[in-house]
Formats: structure tokens, sequence, C-alpha cells
């Protein structure tokens, strides 16, 4: 039975007996899922994207903060 399943004579056969519409209903699952896989992997990149920038802005934002407490710790005189 396994023999007969891996027989690729026997699929050349088959497939050529296969009209071309069926061709198309047989590939299309296939492309859809390739779609469907591609749109997923776009809107990760743009996630992660998204995720970056956030934590730069609030990496920036943190780095404004301390800058702004060091100055508030300086004396009048501007020795430290």
């Amino acid at each position: 039975m396994l023999n007969e399943f891996l027989d690729l004579n026997a699929w050349a056969e088959w497939f050529a007996t296969l009209d071309r519409e069926y061709y198309f209903l047989l590939a299309l699952p296939f492309v859809v899922a390739l779609v469907g896989l591609w749109s997923w992997w776009v809107d990760k990149e743009e996630v992660d994207r998204e995720h970056e920038a956030r934590a730069a802005q609030a990496a920036e934002a943190e780095r404004q903060q301390r800058r702004r407490t060091d100055a508030a710790r300086a004396p009048h005189h501007g020795l430290r």
C-alpha cells in the first residue's frame, strides 16, 4: 500500500488526467494559507516596530526625567 502511495508514475498519470479547473481547486487552499501567513508576518512586523518605537520613547522620557532630577539637586552656587 505504501509503495502505491509513493509511486511517482501513478501520481504523474493521475495529474495528467485532471482538468485545469481542478488544478486551481487543488492549489487554492495552499495559496490562501500562504497569503494568510504573509499577512500575519506583515502585521507582526508592524506591531514589533510600534513596540520598539514606544520603548525608545519611554527610554528617552526616562533620560529626560533623570536630567531634570539631577538638575534640581544641583546647589545654586553651581558646585557639586
